[in-house]
């Protein structure tokens, strides 16, 4: 049975975005600017285009991977499936490593159903599964779900300079 309601995994687990494990710390309002200093407060558009970008996992492909593992010498790369409930959770963990742990460590997704290629280069037996690259080079892979502390820790003593 075909429908336009997804794939059966898709339709079983349903399909919803996780939740980020914590939030980043919020920012101080911004001062007002002094009376009669000639400074004029800033809109809402000029504040949110002045704020610092937060870094995301790139999407990689057989296209596009070689050159993002020669351009960064630090990469964790995530291998999921959208029908894989283990790697929901764990891609709240990466987004949120990926914003604070950039630019030291560069973070990608793979999505297993389209890359089968790059799942039988690396040998990846079930996901979620994390690679970690220095230099290009596979140094290390975890398997299955961690918190944002073991990751990061993980991360720290696997691809430190």
């Amino acid at each position: 049975m075909t429908g336009s309601g997804g794939s059966f995994w898709q339709r079983l687990f349903g399909h919803r975005e996780p939740e980020p494990p914590e939030s980043p710390p919020e920012k101080p309002a911004p001062t007002e600017p002094a009376p009669g200093s000639g400074e004029r407060k800033k809109g809402k558009r000029e504040e949110r285009s002045a704020r610092p970008k937060r870094a995301h996992p790139e999407i990689l492909t057989t296209i596009n991977i070689h050159s993002f593992l020669k351009e960064h010498p630090r990469v964790v790369v995530d291998v999921w499936a959208p029908w894989c409930v283990p790697c929901r959770q764990v891609s709240p963990v990466v987004e949120y490593l990926a914003g604070e742990m950039a630019p030291d460590v560069y973070f990608g997704k793979i999505n297993a159903d389209h890359e089968q290629s790059l799942v039988r280069k690396w040998e990846v037996r079930s996901i979620p599964t994390l690679l970690f690259f220095r230099d290009g080079e596979l140094v290390k892979r975890e398997v299955g779900v961690q918190s944002v502390d073991q990751l990061r820790r993980r991360i720290q003593r696997t691809l430190r300079s």
